[in-house]
């Protein structure tokens, strides 16, 4: 009787620990739509802490022995798509921003411009139907830049409903999924860290239950990102000027592509965004309610909330800018182009002094977090999601801001990991030494 190799019989034990942590995932999530769980209500936050518990045995397993068999890999994608699936079970309660999206588009088709045209204007309320009468801040023209609102019409285009951009969520969602599988592959790292992507408990509620536009910018940034590491200068440019044209966070990672494409790309990709922009406003810049998002908008940000009384709400929102500028300048010279924290950093920089910080914004980061120099970020990404429980107690009648105690718990989690990253090297030239004391003949 031949026995397995010790090798194979560790890899069995890792898939099966893999597995029993994506079954716990996905139960979660399954809980959650059983019960029709509303953000931040107790139900919702007792499936989403299961859910980060099964998350985090995994990326403990990953990071010891990230080989995994193709047939653990398979049933781990598997285990990403039924947890996706169930919340797509969800009420369209948590995609309420769908509703401007929706709204965007109906102004398009009529020939408006969305940068001018607000929701609560009475010679526009032939435009609307039930779905769009509750759209968020009425008053205010759009703030989605253009590749964004040309999203808006594609999706509409097939069906206009939450359900749609949901829908259209998810698959964005799978296209990252499948992007960063081949990144890896080229880069010559373990498939198995795909799943700090795929198993991330923020991905499935902010695309299948959330349905948000962040995520389209963020598969144009992944492949953005995966072209540059192939040397396809011409789609990384392209693919970036879209990523910005959804949302503008990724305009700090401009230093990355600093002599890495060539001039032609960057002419190129700036005549795709002139052509955006002509297609959706016919001509004008499209500024929208930018100005009055930055001077009126606050939510999750205290950092930004400090330093607003020292400066201008602008000028400090310039300054996270700069900040995110600086630091990918700095990334610049010191990380080769296919390190995750690279991308990571400079965006989570510009957010940690952004004026409102809501859950899905870190959805931007999730695909760059499979690196030890990225630690804080992703646990960041993780204690954010008790900021979902402001949800809950606005229902209540409570204010639009965090409480206190989960804006210790969700920032001290980062300054507990920054700490410890920064402490690391000291503690293992520490632990180094005590071994050599107590065994000097090493």
């Amino acid at each position: 009787m031949q026995l397995p190799a010790p090798d194979g019989g560790v890899r069995d034990r890792t898939d099966r620990v893999l597995l029993a942590a994506g079954a716990l995932i996905v139960c979660a999530f399954g809980a959650m739509a059983w019960f029709q769980a509303r953000p931040g209500e107790p139900a919702f936050m007792a499936a989403l802490a299961v859910a980060t518990i099964g998350y985090l045995i995994a990326l403990a397993r990953v990071a010891r022995r990230p080989s995994l068999s193709r047939r653990a890999l398979g049933l781990c994608l598997v285990i990403a798509l039924a947890g996706r699936g169930a919340l797509l079970m969800l009420p369209d309660d948590q995609a309420g921003d769908a509703r401007r999206y929706v709204w965007d588009a109906r102004v398009q088709r009529a020939g408006l411009d969305p940068y001018t045209a607000r929701p609560n204007d009475a010679r526009l309320s032939a435009l609307h139907t039930d779905l769009t009468r509750r759209v968020h801040a009425p008053w205010l023209p759009t703030i989605y830049p253009p590749v964004a609102q040309l999203y808006f019409r594609l999706v509409t285009s097939v069906n206009e409903s939450i359900l749609a951009f949901r829908v259209a969520a998810v698959i964005c969602d799978v296209l990252i999924a499948l992007t960063l599988a081949a990144t890896l592959t080229a880069i010559g790292r373990p498939l198995a860290w795909i799943l700090v992507y795929a198993w991330h408990p923020l991905m499935p509620l902010e695309t299948a239950a959330g349905g948000h536009v962040d995520v389209v910018g963020v598969l144009a940034l992944v492949v953005s990102s995966s072209a540059l590491i192939r040397g396809r200068t011409a789609v990384a440019a392209l693919a970036f000027t879209a990523a910005v044209l959804v949302k503008l966070l990724p305009i700090v990672l401009v230093p990355l592509y600093w002599r890495r494409v060539r001039v032609r790309d960057a002419l190129l990709a700036s005549a795709l965004a002139g052509a955006a922009v002509l297609v959706v406003t016919g001509g004008p810049l499209p500024i929208g309610s930018l100005g009055a998002f930055v001077d009126r908008f606050r939510f999750n940000g205290p950092i930004f909330a400090a330093l607003e009384h020292i400066a201008p709400a602008r000028a400090v929102a310039a300054a996270a800018v700069l900040l995110g500028l600086v630091v990918a300048t700095w990334l610049r010279t010191r990380r080769p182009v296919h390190a995750p924290e690279a991308w990571a950093w400079p965006m989570g920089g510009a957010l940690l002094a952004a004026p409102m910080v809501t859950p899905w914004y870190l959805l931007w980061l999730t695909p760059f977090l499979s690196s030890r120099a990225a630690l804080p970020l992703l646990v960041w990404s993780l204690s954010v999601l008790a900021v979902y429980r402001v949800w809950y107690l606005r229902s209540l009648g409570e204010s639009w801001t965090v409480p206190a105690p989960l804006l210790w718990l969700e920032f001290g989690a980062v300054a507990a990991a920054v700490a410890w990253l920064a402490a690391r090297p000291a503690l293992r030239r520490m632990a180094s030494h005590a071994r050599r004391k107590k065994e000097p003949w090493r």
